[in-house]
């Protein structure tokens, strides 16, 4: 009887201690940690701006000066949900130059060739063109590497402005020559030469004209936002003898 009231007593105090001490402690859940950020994203936005340089391999030779151009632009890229391909549009201004040259000119036909020197010259050109673009995000190999290697292919136009025209070339020489008859002496005169040159960078690059495009490039990201690039492509306009090499640099860009 008195092990049963002994019982008793014990199971009524448990009771009353754990109503006393509350509900047992949940178990305590850690949350994962955030993925970290994508440096190249699907749908993003991209606004670029870069100097430029290019050159026009075909005029190199010949008596015709090398041609080359100095310049900048702007590019604007959407990349598709899938972040490995995109479309671009980019505008290029620059201007086109053509080095002095020498060529040789012979005024009368028994009278030695004389070296004649040809001036520089320049014009404005403009350059837009559509690309699609294929990327490929090294950091999805390598977290810790923000590079991503592109290569693109499109079409667009290039728009030469005013300026260049053909130089007057003018020279006033003296030139001595043979005469048939031994007991003559050698006859002296002097000879002005007056002529047009023949701009190389009209004809190199004509009147405005369409052309397509092939390149790639490299572009790197501090941030998710702000990454410095450049490419270099190889562009064929619609005519012979006017490809030229265009490269971008210095480049910057701000993704949304």
């Amino acid at each position: 009887m008195k092990r049963s009231i002994a019982l008793t007593v014990v199971a009524a105090l448990s009771q009353a201690i754990a109503a006393f001490a509350g509900p047992p402690e949940p178990k305590q859940v850690v949350a994962p940690p955030p993925p970290p950020p994508e440096y190249f994203r699907p749908n993003e936005f991209d606004i670029g701006a870069f100097a430029t340089w290019v050159d026009f391999p075909n005029t190199r030779g010949g008596g015709n000066g090398s041609v080359h151009g100095w310049g900048g632009g702007m590019d604007f890229t959407y990349w598709f949900p899938w972040k490995y391909a995109g479309v671009r549009f980019q505008g290029t201004g620059m201007s086109i130059q053509s080095n002095s040259f020498t060529t040789t000119v012979k005024p009368f036909p028994n009278f030695p060739a004389r070296t004649v020197n040809v001036p520089s010259a320049s014009i404005a050109a403009g350059v837009i063109n559509a690309d699609f673009l294929l990327r490929l995000p090294l950091d999805d190999f390598w977290p810790n590497v923000h590079l991503a290697p592109y290569v693109f292919g499109g079409f667009g136009g290039i728009f030469a402005g005013g300026g260049g025209e053909g130089r007057t070339v003018n020279e006033t020489f003296i030139v001595t020559g043979p005469v048939n008859n031994p007991n003559i002496a050698p006859q002296t005169r002097e000879v002005t030469v007056t002529g047009r040159r023949v701009n190389t960078i009209r004809n190199n690059i004509g009147n405005s004209r369409v052309l397509g495009r092939i390149g790639g490039g490299l572009e790197y990201r501090f941030t998710p936002n702000i990454g410095i690039f450049t490419e270099a492509a190889y562009v064929i306009p619609d005519g012979s003898g006017n490809n030229f090499v265009q490269f971008n640099f210095i480049g910057l860009r701000y993704a949304f």
